[in-house]
């Protein structure tokens, strides 16, 4: 992955998309997810979780292979944030 963090309405919404991913996917409160700031989750929620985000913003974030089931809001913001910009439809 490459390019800047977004900034702005882009990061907004990539915040957004990735909260609204948490939450529908586990039915957790998302401002329960922002509060916490992040999401322990169980095998199939994390692998449901990283398909869809994977789809939202077609592309891979290769996270599968690690056996960390917390979801950082952040970290997954900074992530999908680096994509190249032609890359974010949000």
């Amino acid at each position: 992955m490459t390019g800047a963090p977004l900034a702005g309405a882009a990061g907004d919404r990539v915040r957004l998309l990735v909260v609204k991913c948490l939450s529908d996917e586990t039915g957790e409160d998302p401002d329960a997810i922002v509060a916490r700031g992040h999401l322990d989750v169980g095998d199939r929620d994390y692998a449901n979780i990283v398909n869809r985000l994977e789809s939202y913003f077609d592309c891979s974030l290769d996270l599968l292979a690690g056996g960390n089931r917390r979801l950082v809001v952040d970290d997954l913001c900074a992530r999908l944030g680096l994509l190249p910009l032609e890359a974010v439809h949000v």
